[in-house]
C-alpha cells in the first residue's frame, strides 16, 4: 500500500508550499491548488506538496520528503486525509487541519531523520 501510494504522489499530486527538509529550511511558492498536471519548480525528487485544509484559513501548501511517508505522526494525517476525502481523492494531497498542525508534524518528522 505504500509503494502504490508513492507511486501515486510522485505522478498525481506533486502540488503543494513551506519546504521542510532535515536541515527545518522553510519556503513558500505560490502553486494554483488544482492544476495537477505541473510540477512546480520548487518540489525537487524525493519530495511532493500537500496542503492544509481548513475552512477557518486560507489552504497553505507544504512541500515535504518522502521519506516522511512512513513517520507515525504524517501516517495519522494521512488516514485522517482518507477518511475525509476517500482513497480516490483527485488533484492535489490535502489533509483536512490546520497549517499549524501540519507544521508541527513536520516538525516532529524532521527532528526524527
Amino acid at each position: 500500500m505504500v509503494k502504490r501510494l508513492i507511486g501515486k504522489l510522485k505522478t498525481e499530486y506533486l502540488q503543494l508550499i513551506p519546504t521542510y527538509t532535515t536541515q527545518n529550511a522553510a519556503e513558500i511558492v505560490d502553486t494554483p491548488r488544482g492544476n495537477t498536471s505541473l510540477v512546480p519548480n520548487d518540489v525537487k525528487e524525493g519530495h511532493f506538496a500537500v496542503f492544509s485544509v481548513n475552512p477557518e484559513e486560507e489552504p497553505q501548501r507544504f512541500v515535504v520528503e518522502l521519506q516522511w511517508l512512513t513517520h507515525p505522526s504524517f501516517l495519522k494525517l494521512l488516514k485522517e486525509a482518507e477518511d475525509e476525502y476517500g482513497f480516490r481523492q483527485e488533484g492535489v494531497l490535502e489533509f483536512p487541519c490546520r497549517a499549524e498542525e501540519l507544521e508541527k508534524v513536520l516538525a516532529t518528522c524532521a527532528i526524527a531523520v
